[in-house]
């Protein structure tokens, strides 16, 4: 009976010890699968921004513009060409910045007599704008402008350097990280200058209304 009793103890035994040997590896297996995984790093992606200075040219049409003298209204128009270039600073959704431009104005007419004929223009001018988003900006823009005016009649032709203002909208929309789409009104007033023609001096003033598209660079 003892041997019986002592024998059942051992087999109860060894299977206490099987068992124990299968429930310790599980709890090991548990503990490493709960080990926290750390986080794999979160890349930044950059957000665009305005700022900075740029360059670009632009192409456009002067129309619906006009030389005046007294007595005579010269209606003018053609095409136009140039660069641009200037620096921007962004806050938040408002750009600011300065912009000078300066190009071939082709502008030309001719009535009773008289012929206008428009040449090297540019302008000096402040720009405030809203970010639409990363890629659009709608501005505004208005400063002082200069052109070169010659005036002509049938026996005598005069030139001058006319000086006045401008103010625009326009609308810069990005194409890549530095390449910028852009469109543009403008209305110039080029002011008024005495030009000496065969009848005598002669009071003459000059504007214009424009469309100019162009293609800027950022750096």
């Amino acid at each position: 009976m003892s041997i019986k009793t002592n024998y059942a103890r051992s087999i109860a035994a060894a299977f206490g010890a099987v068992a124990l040997l299968g429930v310790v590896p599980a709890q090991a297996a548990d503990v490493i699968d709960q080990t926290p995984v750390a986080p794999l790093p979160v890349e930044e992606v950059p957000v665009y921004t305005w700022s900075g200075g740029y360059v670009g040219a632009y192409g456009g049409y002067g129309f619906s513009s006009r030389t005046r003298a007294p007595g005579n209204s010269i209606n003018t128009d053609g095409f136009q060409g140039g660069a641009f270039g200037g620096w921007n600073v962004q806050d938040g959704m408002f750009v600011y910045g300065a912009e000078a431009d300066i190009g071939y104005n082709g502008n030309e007419g001719t009535n009773a007599g008289l012929t206008s004929q428009s040449g090297v223009d540019g302008t000096l001018r402040a720009r405030l704008g809203v970010a639409l988003s990363d890629r659009v900006l709608v501005y505004g823009t208005a400063g002082g402008a200069a052109g070169r005016l010659e005036v002509s009649d049938a026996t005598t032709s005069d030139t001058n350097t006319m000086l006045g203002w401008t103010a625009g909208v326009g609308t810069d929309i990005r194409l890549t990280e530095r390449i910028f789409a852009r469109g543009e009104y403008r209305y110039v007033d080029y002011g008024d200058k005495d030009f000496s023609l065969s009848g005598g001096p002669t009071a003459v003033d000059a504007s214009e209304n424009k469309v100019l598209f162009g293609l800027g660079m950022k750096f």
